[in-house]
C-alpha cells in the first residue's frame, strides 16, 4: 500500500509561489514580501521564509541583504547557460535510459510524436508546450537516475517560466516536432550521437536572439 504523505506548509508555499513564477502572475525581477505572500496564502510568514529560502536554492528567487526578496532576473548568458546544462543532463539521460529501459523509452517518445501530429495543421500552444516538456522528461524518466531528475526538474521550472512569457509561430512549432521524430528515428536505429547532435540543436534553437532580448527586457 502507498501512503502519501502530506505536504508541508513551506512545500504547499513553495510550489504555489513556483507556479505563480511559472504561469506570468510574478515577473521576472518583481519584488516581494513575506508579509504580502503571508496574506496572499492564508499562511503564517514561517513557512512563507522557508519557502524563500528553498526556491533561493533553487534559483528562482534572490534575496539582497538591505534590499529585499526578488523573483529572478534573466540575462541573455543566464539563458545559454541553462540550455547548456540542460543540453548536458539530456545527453547523459539518454545513454542511460537506453541501456535501462530502452522499448519503454521508444514507445513513450513514439506516443508522444503521434498525440503532436495534429499541431502540424492546426496549432495549439498551450498543448504543444505541454507535450514537449512531457518529451523531454521521459529522457529523465526512463534513465532511473534521482539525482539527474532533480537537477533537471529545476532548470525546467525556469525553461517553463520563460517560454509561457513567448509566442510561438506555426513554424517553430513544425520544426521542434521535426527535431523530435529526428532524435527518435536515432534512438530507434541505436544512433545516440545522432540524436544527441539533434537534441543540442533543438535545445539551443529554442531561444532565439530575439526571445532572449525580449525575456531580459522583461527582467528590468
Amino acid at each position: 500500500m502507498h501512503l502519501e504523505i502530506p505536504k508541508t506548509l513551506t512545500e504547499i508555499a513553495a510550489d504555489k509561489i513556483r507556479q505563480m513564477i511559472i504561469s506570468g502572475e510574478f515577473e521576472f525581477g518583481q519584488q516581494v514580501t513575506e508579509s504580502q505572500l503571508s496574506e496572499l496564502f492564508g499562511l503564517s510568514k514561517t513557512p512563507v521564509r522557508e519557502a524563500l529560502l528553498r526556491l533561493c536554492s533553487e534559483h528562482l528567487i534572490e534575496i539582497r541583504p538591505r534590499c529585499g526578496t526578488f523573483i529572478c532576473r534573466l540575462t541573455a548568458e543566464e539563458i545559454d547557460n541553462i540550455s547548456e546544462l540542460r543540453i548536458a543532463l539530456e545527453t547523459c539521460a539518454i545513454q542511460s535510459a537506453l541501456n535501462k529501459n530502452r522499448e519503454k523509452l521508444l514507445t513513450e517518445l513514439q506516443q508522444n510524436i503521434q498525440c503532436c501530429e495534429p499541431f502540424l495543421l492546426k496549432p495549439d500552444r498551450e498543448a504543444y508546450l505541454a507535450l514537449d516538456t512531457a518529451f523531454h522528461r521521459s529522457l529523465l524518466k526512463f534513465a532511473n537516475n534521482p539525482y539527474l531528475m532533480d537537477m533537471h526538474r529545476n532548470t525546467t521550472t525556469k525553461v517553463l517560466a520563460m517560454r509561457n512569457r513567448l509566442t510561438f509561430s506555426q513554424e517553430y512549432i513544425t520544426r521542434s516536432i521535426q527535431e523530435h521524430k529526428e532524435i527518435v528515428e536515432g534512438l530507434s536505429s541505436n544512433d545516440s550521437e545522432q540524436a544527441c547532435r539533434v537534441l543540442k540543436q533543438h535545445i539551443n534553437s529554442g531561444f532565439t536572439v530575439r526571445a532572449k532580448r525580449l525575456l531580459s527586457d522583461v527582467a528590468e
